[in-house]
């Protein structure tokens, strides 16, 4: 094992361990290999499987991350050990993208797959699943699936990293990126009851509904068409799409 190698390994799993105890839904069950080259964790993330009697959904769900002899020049090649519904996800393998980068880290592999069984992220033009990339296209006002956010405690050792703010993109940007800004969510307030004695009032008109805190749009990355949904409030604001790292603006109108 070439030296170059043995580095990269080592510090993969250093990174990988930081993450997985920072992050609440991710557990590590086993790593195999001094260092690991074969790893299995747990997400326990709401998405679905696909049984005999239809769509169920599904809390907890095993992957395996096996890191080839070309590794970082290859990809990892992930596959799912526990069944899932998801367009590109297959019983053999899970769908990382075409636009592998030997620069990015381990830890944010697993976090992209995390994403992907929150149904955050999902590409339809080309599935894995077909019957699943047209379930999505039926059921997009459901989606995500899981709010969760992969990316809320990066590994304490990632140099210059920053802490997205809340509500992130569902995106692994591996530059600097301009912190969001902070918006402020409107709280419905009771109207003041009058103090004076006056005679019966009108039924009240019903109150307009506050506004939807938790409302997300659809956006697809220009280049690649990879779609995903953010929250609202994220609209104006630049994205990089994780499969081929293009940055875009989100629009308001998709």
């Amino acid at each position: 094992m070439s030296t170059v190698r043995l580095r990269r390994l080592h510090a993969d799993h250093q990174k990988l361990v930081e993450f997985v105890m920072r992050h609440p839904r991710l557990r590590l069950i086993q790593a195999q290999g001094d260092p690991p080259e074969l790893y299995q964790l747990e997400y326990c993330i709401n998405s679905l499987r696909q049984t005999d009697e239809g769509l169920v959904p599904s809390k907890s769900h095993i992957a395996e991350i096996a890191l080839p002899r070309d590794y970082p020049r290859t990809p990892p090649q992930c596959r799912m050990l526990t069944p899932i519904f998801h367009p590109n996800i297959a019983p053999h393998a899970i769908c990382i993208g075409d636009h592998w980068a030997a620069g990015e880290p381990l830890w944010s592999m697993v976090a992209r797959i995390g994403e992907m069984i929150a149904y955050q992220s999902y590409n339809t033009k080309s599935p894995l699943n077909g019957e699943a990339a047209r379930w999505v296209e039926k059921n997009l006002e459901r989606l995500p699936l899981d709010p969760v956010s992969m990316m809320i405690d990066e590994p304490a050792t990632t140099a210059g990293a920053t802490r997205p703010a809340a509500a992130p993109l569902p995106v692994v940007v591996p530059v600097a990126v301009p912190s969001a800004v902070a918006v402020a969510i409107p709280v419905a307030v009771p109207a003041a009851v009058s103090r004076t004695a006056a005679p019966a009032a009108p039924a009240p008109a019903a109150p307009s509904p506050a506004a939807d805190s938790t409302a997300t749009i659809t956006v697809a990355c220009p280049q690649c068409h990879t779609r995903y949904r953010v929250p609202a409030a994220n609209a104006g604001k630049r994205a990089c799409c994780k499969q081929c790292q293009t940055v875009f603006q989100i629009s308001a109108t998709k």
